[in-house]
């Protein structure tokens, strides 16, 4: 196959020498790497000299991958493009087509039929996060605005049917329709066939147990289960969602507590182990759910105590880096835990190594004691 790269003036050169790499690695023939720029500032890339635009047209090409890994900036200047006459919108390629390419041809012979079943989802669909698994209608909630905190918020249902008010920061931007503010798919990562699911079958969260959230962000998951929780420990290291949080919880002080430090298997001015923020939890049950950013099993090396002197359920993710899965599992083995994971695979697309592993992955350990 013929490519031409579109390189895009503003973004990083790196990010158009990964394309071409990853091109490289397909075996496709680089034709070509032309500039939206009418003078290229950027003279090579790669070994492939940056010519303008115009140079495009007396390039014999099959399509063209536009070096951009914004999608709305994707979507926005191939209209253009078409109008320019350069190609119709089949022609033009995003960042991670070519990521979908090397998965297919590194994946096409895998006996797992969920991942040939991903496959051919690739064949009339974009490569995604959570591809096949997530492809339902989506559920909008209005936004509202507090004008005592002054702060946006929902409506959001608890596990017991109750609607309690969930906080935002002002500066979140919202799905706009028909003129009003809405939050899209709070919970999509909480659908039955997310491989993103952090509760299942006889792994729930259980009236008393004392819940440990750690990754809190809009506290979607906490907040679902605050009325029958004994007591709520929430980690969130993000100040824009501190006020907010406090907010949302601000009924449940005797209950909640919010720690705004990032879980790690040290502590010190930023950071704090879960053993040192909890000393004093012993003989609970304990529901643990963690969404870390990566940052999972030094996580889970800081609460060695806390998962061996308690009885514990808890839910990992484990999809921000290649090696986590078999991190995490040995953690909570050497404590003496069952582990198993949630259905499905993600690809998580923001991982900045995604294209040397160009892997499947679980997105979520479970394990109990």
């Amino acid at each position: 196959m013929r490519l031409v790269i579109l390189k895009i003036p503003h973004l990083p050169d790196a990010l158009c020498e990964k394309i071409c790499a990853a091109a490289e690695r397909l075996e496709y023939e680089i034709v070509g790497v032309v500039s939206l720029e009418k003078n290229p500032t950027t003279a090579q890339v790669k070994g492939y000299h940056v010519l303008p635009l115009i140079k495009i047209f007396d390039m014999e090409r099959d399509a063209v991958v536009i070096a951009c890994d914004d999608g709305n900036f994707f979507e926005a200047v191939v209209p253009q493009l078409v109008k320019l006459g350069i190609g119709s919108r089949e022609h033009f390629k995003n960042y991670f087509w070519l990521l979908k390419q090397i998965m297919t041809a590194k994946y096409e012979d895998c006996a797992d039929p969920v991942i040939q079943e991903t496959l051919t989802y690739w064949q009339t669909h974009d490569i995604g996060i959570f591809n096949q698994h997530m492809n339902e209608n989506c559920v909008a909630d209005k936004v509202f605005f507090d004008d005592d905190c002054k702060l946006p918020y929902i409506f959001f249902r608890t596990i017991g049917g109750e609607f309690r008010k969930m906080y935002f920061p002002n500066e979140k931007e919202f799905s706009m329709r028909d003129g009003e503010r809405f939050v899209v798919d709070i919970l999509l990562e909480q659908r039955p066939n997310s491989p993103h699911l952090y509760t299942k079958g006889d792994h729930q969260v259980r009236a008393g147990d004392v819940l440990i959230d750690a990754g809190v962000c809009e506290g979607n998951f906490a907040l679902r289960y605050v009325d029958i929780c004994a007591k709520l420990y929430l980690f969130e290291p993000d100040d824009r969602w501190l006020e907010p949080l406090k907010c949302t919880f601000r009924n449940y002080r005797d209950k909640v507590e919010i720690i705004p430090r990032f879980v790690s298997d040290v502590t010190d001015g930023k950071n704090i182990a879960l053993d040192d923020a909890l000393p004093d939890l012993r003989g609970e049950n304990v529901f643990l759910k963690m969404d870390v950013e990566g940052a999972e099993p030094k996580a889970l090396r800081g609460a060695k105590k806390i998962l061996t002197g308690n009885k514990v359920r808890a839910s990992v993710c484990t999809y921000h880096n290649a090696d986590d899965l078999i991190r995490v599992k040995n953690i909570f083995r050497q404590c003496g835990y069952q582990t198993s994971t949630s259905t499905g695979y993600m690809i998580f697309l923001p991982d900045p190594k995604i294209f040397e592993t160009a892997d499947f992955r679980k997105g979520v350990v479970y394990a109990a004691n």
